[in-house]
């Protein structure tokens, strides 16, 4: 049900593609699922690094539980959504998720290394001209990074910064 949705959805999407690097983006967009605290401390300074080359940045973060951690909850410029606010067929159904979206980034980042449906839909579905993730079966992404050698968010990081840094619009 869920893929029937999505692919009902992508149907109707009008995105206009458009190659960014850390240059020529303004803004970003950070999507990223269930961190352990050694990978969520390389997003924490993805996102400072982002910061820092002035991008406006927003990161969302998928905990594939009923309840999202405490330590998670107080973190500025990070939005995390979990189980609750998913539908039966794992859409998620939830306004931060929505405005996320529909916020037209000029980079997407899918930092996710876990393969989530809900993860996938959202960035699928996201509006954001340029987006950048791991490559998977079902890959949405204008630039796919391969991750099988070494299956971690910190690497992934580290790959995304040395194609983006080569990349000339």
């Amino acid at each position: 049900m869920g893929n029937f949705s999505l692919k009902k959805r992508l149907k109707k999407l009008n995105r206009q593609v458009k190659t960014h690097n850390f240059q020529t983006a303004k803004s970003a967009g950070i999507l990223f699922s269930s961190p352990d605290e050694q990978s969520f401390n390389a997003i924490r300074e993805f996102l400072t690094f982002l910061s820092e080359k002035e991008m406006k940045v927003i990161a969302l973060g998928y905990v594939p539980s009923k309840k999202i951690p405490h330590q998670f909850l107080m973190l500025k410029g990070i939005n995390f959504y979990s189980k609750t606010d998913l539908n039966w067929y794992y859409k998620p159904k939830n306004e931060i998720i929505d405005n996320f979206v529909n916020h037209e980034f000029d980079i997407l980042f899918d930092l996710s290394i876990n393969d989530y449906f809900t993860v996938n839909y959202v960035g699928s579905l996201s509006k954001a001209t340029f987006k950048i993730g791991k490559q998977t079966e079902n890959a949405y992404q204008d630039l796919v990074i391969d991750v099988n050698k070494n299956k971690s968010v910190e690497y992934l990081i580290e790959q995304i910064k040395h194609y983006l840094n080569i990349l000339n619009n």
